[in-house]
């Protein structure tokens, strides 16, 4: 019996400490401070990605993760949260912490990264998305402390944004409920196309094949597909987050995204998708 209860104490122990919240309130005040190293690498485990991209229902209201593009646009209302929900555990399984740049939304993979940009002053932050969230007909982003602070938005609580799909976890598309679609109800609404960018006042569209932290396999599928069809060229891209580079093969360019669209259609590159630049 003795070595019974033994065991269920360091059973008991050993639980309390793999899963201690890392975030203590303060002796005053009301707010909160990190007691442990916070995270520097998002969570990625099997077990995240099939909870967080399942459609799910919140008040009546059925809501399926999606997969958005790389340079897609959103624009609506976005609020924030704060001490109230410091220390928290955020959708996917981390510690919310107020003081970090991350995001609510309602159906965005886990982990995308967005630029959040203040339509009134253009001030702008980048953030990622770790959690579920607004709830609010009205609202399509809830940012943390830090990142409302950034835009200046925390005195007045809301602000008119406008949203950039800047990196996408890709590993949520093998998660992606099938068949894929929209949330039922959305306040976002997709910006239509800007025909302005550098290259002749148009916009340019490119087929990102494949994302890599292989160097030598980017560059040698660059060389393979130095040029497609005739008139479509191979290209290198670097882009480095989360303290890690990656290499991306972009093939391009189309004037239009139906061209871009229509040489997928046509070519057999798995997890291939339209980037605009």
């Amino acid at each position: 019996m003795k070595s019974l209860f033994l065991s269920l104490f360091i059973l008991f122990l050993f639980s309390a400490c793999s899963f201690r919240n890392p975030f203590i309130p303060p002796s005053s005040g009301t707010i909160y401070e990190t007691s442990a190293s916070y995270p520097s690498e998002p969570i990625t485990t099997k077990a995240m990605y099939r909870a967080t991209m399942k459609p799910y229902t919140i008040q009546g209201i059925r809501y399926t993760p999606i997969m958005p593009h790389v340079g897609q646009i959103y624009q609506g209302t976005a609020s924030w949260y704060g001490p109230n929900f410091h220390g928290n555990k955020t959708s996917n399984g981390e510690y919310y912490d107020m003081h970090e740049n991350t995001a609510a939304h309602k159906t965005l993979p886990m982990n995308t990264l967005l630029k959040v940009t203040h339509l009134n002053t253009g001030a702008y932050t980048i953030v990622r998305v770790n959690d579920r969230g607004p709830f609010v007909d009205t609202r399509i982003i809830d940012l943390s402390y830090q990142a409302a602070l950034e835009i200046g938005m925390i005195q007045k609580g809301t602000a008119r944004v406008r949203l950039e799909v800047l990196e996408v976890d890709e590993t949520s598309r093998a998660y992606a409920y099938k068949p894929q679609a929209v949330e039922t109800i959305t306040p976002m609404q997709t910006e239509p196309a800007q025909e302005n960018s550098q290259e002749g006042n148009r916009l340019v569209y490119k087929v990102q094949i494949v994302s890599t932290q292989n160097k030598e396999k980017a560059q040698a599928l660059v060389s393979e597909y130095a040029i497609i069809d005739g008139k479509y060229n191979a290209s290198l891209k670097t882009k480095t987050f989360w303290q890690k580079t990656h290499y991306k093969v972009l093939i391009g360019d189309f004037t239009t995204a139906d061209e871009a669209q229509n040489f997928i259609a046509d070519h057999a590159f798995n997890g291939a998708f339209v980037v605009k630049e």
